[in-house]
């Protein structure tokens, strides 16, 4: 049951029809805690030409018209607090501010917050992206500084910006993020994102702290939108999953999503202490085994890149099995 879609969307998890399609555990008080979805928060980037234009898109104040024509609220990047001093940060608050973009037709339904429950997905600003190799391979959010045109975004460098931006919030309100699954297979691989992936994997130790605040520092953040395309439908835009990491005891802890040798869980000592990779040439924390999680997350053979089928999901799809969920795992 899908409770919320404001460019972070709320989901309750019943049955998975993949893993892909479950992000964001909180815990609530419940057993099974709910997902929160973080889809297309992307960009922090200002100044983009032709039909992209990046903004932050507050609902909450907008101007519609008769016409059925409304515009959101721009952020200035100066106004958003960023977590380190890398270079990407200071091109942006450097860069002139955006203009501020207009959605009609469709797209007003942006604009009306009390749509966001119903909408889902479809309450999330719609983006081009791609996912081609080779133009795709080693995608970085500052190849999002200098975008000739929509058709030239690498979905790659939408997450690259998007891990970081979820990683960085995480540490700075006292959360212990670890990349993990797809985000750690394409680091091991080659040290970069994976260019024909639609997700980042980043897991969360225990429980998410502050939550709230999270939420409300990744709004602030701008995102990237394309006037020409639809309203987006589920898991077609770049999104994230966070992963609930547990440690039962000295020996044991439970990776949510995992379907390994003993199903969800691994031996402490691969766990902890935790070691770090490099993505794009940025140092992140994740188990201290990572061959042994990939191995346990997608078999020997996780080195051979096995592209995708599309992630785009179809409403009211039936609920597959627990066997053709774990197959769907071994596509990253």
């Amino acid at each position: 049951m899908e409770t919320k879609c404001e460019g972070i969307a709320q989901v309750f998890k019943q049955v998975p029809s993949r893993r892909t399609g479950l992000l964001f555990r909180i815990l609530q008080g419940l057993k099974e805690i709910p997902t929160i979805v973080l889809v297309p928060i992307g960009l922090v980037v200002f100044g983009l030409v032709m039909e992209t234009r990046i903004i932050a898109c507050m609902p909450e104040r907008y101007l519609l018209s008769e016409d059925s024509v409304c515009s959101p609220r721009v952020v200035s990047a100066g106004a958003i607090e960023y977590h380190s001093g890398h270079r990407f940060y200071s091109a942006l608050k450097e860069m002139d501010p955006p203009t501020v973009p207009t959605f009609r037709g469709e797209h007003t339904k942006l604009c009306q917050d009390k749509l966001r429950n119903s909408m889902k997905y479809s309450y999330c600003l719609p983006i081009s992206g791609r996912k081609d190799t080779p133009f795709c391979i080693a995608g970085d959010r500052a190849d999002l500084l200098h975008v000739r045109s929509p058709k030239s975004v690498c979905y790659a460098s939408v997450l690259h910006m998007l891990m970081v931006d979820v990683y960085e919030g995480l540490k700075a309100t006292g959360n212990t993020p670890l990349i993990t699954f797809g985000s750690l297979l394409g680091a091991v691989r080659n040290g970069s994102m994976i260019p024909f992936t639609e997700d980042t994997d980043i897991g969360f130790v225990e429980r998410l702290k502050f939550k709230d605040e999270v939420v409300e520092a990744l709004r602030q953040k701008a995102r990237l939108y394309d006037s020409s395309k639809s309203l987006t439908r589920n898991f077609a835009v770049p999104y994230v999953d966070l992963y609930k990491m547990k440690k039962v005891n000295d020996s044991l802890w439970d990776i949510q999503e995992l379907v390994g040798s003993n199903g969800r869980f691994l031996p402490g000592d691969k766990v902890e202490p935790f070691s770090q990779v490099t993505i794009n040439g940025m140092p992140f924390d994740t188990v201290h085994d990572p061959q042994f999680f990939l191995t346990e997350a997608y078999g020997p053979n996780y080195m051979t890149p096995k592209p995708r089928r599309s992630a785009l999901v179809k409403p009211n799809v039936p609920v597959v099995t627990k066997n053709a969920t774990t197959a769907n795992k071994f596509t990253d």
